[in-house]
């Protein structure tokens, strides 16, 4: 399950981008249980942790290339990715151009949007 969500700015970590702890208090943006939507974020995690193959594929070896359980913050430029393939239809469950909104909003609003 992937789980996004919005904390404003001054709270949100300033350094660590991924696993960071997770906020005691968030304003919940969407909850996917998607296949689609899971496998998109593995994949932007994966881009983000490991920038090379070999990097990859010893984490892979080691069986720690997934992002579950894993806080991940989703910029501006991954969330307009994340859109252009809803556009495209590669997300079916309900709510997904809900949450887009929603997420627009908040980044808008200076907050940042994170998954977990």
């Amino acid at each position: 399950m992937a789980t996004f969500a919005a904390i404003p700015i001054k709270f949100a970590p300033k350094r660590k981008k991924i696993d960071f702890a997770l906020p005691a208090w968030k304003n919940k943006l969407g909850e996917f249980t998607s296949q689609d939507v899971v496998s998109w974020i593995n994949c932007l995690y994966q881009d983000k942790m490991f920038p090379t193959r070999e990097e990859f594929n010893a984490a892979y070896d080691a069986g720690r290339c997934s992002w579950e359980k894993t806080t991940m913050v989703i910029s501006k430029e991954d969330l307009d990715a994340f859109e252009d393939d809803y556009k495209e239809g590669a997300f079916e469950e309900p709510g997904v151009a809900k949450f887009i909104e929603k997420a627009r909003k908040a980044l808008e609003n200076e907050k940042v949007v994170f998954v977990y």
